[in-house]
């Protein structure tokens, strides 16, 4: 997966170098000097334009699909699986029997017990003061959906209960936050759900299909633009690009 991934990353940055290269062109053009005969390469640009744009295209769309088609894939075998964050975390813990008695007593819901979660444990290198995400993966889907439809009742706890994102999906869903904002955006069986200004709901999986929808309605995402190098055979190229987020978010549904 992370292949396919840096391979559209690495596609989308020679499109972001070839429109500046494009616009640098225009630029020369318009600067030129008065009554300088600049027809001949006029259509000859106007014809390269034309036939690198159509080329693009194609590929974005194929490239588009492949992400998604293995993108489904992969958020298929993460079903089962959760992210709870804000659980103090303690040296001699016991981390499926937290889990299962934190969702029990705050849900609700006497059916979680240990033997019903197959996988748990806490993610990343421990840090002072900041207690790590619980993984954890329950042996039933069923139960799994019934526990994430409880998830409001961790309102007003530090626990933040999380579905556990492709990182497709996840940079998806950070943008879509920012530009539709927090309380207008959630998941739900690791589908990614926008409400628009209008009143309207979308479902979105990627990136591109967020930014979009940002553009229709008049919403965009200023962030910086580090040089960023990619390998292209023997050689490097150094091209421009947004910075993609990677944090991971807190969510527990819209607000009805």
């Amino acid at each position: 997966m992370n292949a396919i991934d840096d391979l559209a990353e690495t596609h989308r940055l020679a499109i972001d170098s070839l429109k500046q290269r494009m616009a640098d062109f225009e630029a020369h053009l318009k600067a030129s000097s008065p009554g300088e005969d600049l027809s001949g390469l006029r259509r000859d640009y106007s014809v390269f334009k034309e036939h690198v744009w159509s080329v693009l295209t194609i590929l974005q769309q194929q490239m588009l699909e492949v992400r998604r088609s293995s993108d489904v894939i992969e958020m298929r075998h993460r079903q089962k699986f959760l992210l709870l964050g804000g659980v103090p975390e303690k040296s001699e813990e016991i981390v499926v029997e937290v889990v299962a008695s934190i969702l029990t007593r705050q849900l609700e819901l006497p059916d979680v017990t240990p033997a019903s979660i197959k996988v748990c444990h806490r993610l990343g290198a421990a840090a002072e003061g900041r207690p790590r995400p619980i993984f954890f993966r329950f042996t039933d889907l069923a139960l799994k959906k019934k526990v994430w439809r409880a998830k409001t009742k961790l309102k007003g706890t530090s626990y933040v209960l999380s579905e556990f994102l492709t990182r497709q999906r996840q940079s998806a869903f950070t943008v879509a936050r920012k530009l539709f904002g927090v309380r207008s955006v959630w998941t739900m069986d690791g589908n990614i759900n926008i409400k628009l200004p209008d009143g309207r709901r979308r479902r979105v999986f990627v990136y591109e299909e967020v930014v979009e929808l940002g553009t229709e309605h008049g919403r965009s995402l200023e962030v910086p633009q580090p040089s960023l190098s990619t390998k292209a055979g023997s050689k490097i190229i150094t091209v421009s690009s947004p910075a993609q987020v990677s944090s991971r978010s807190r969510r527990n549904g819209p607000k009805k």
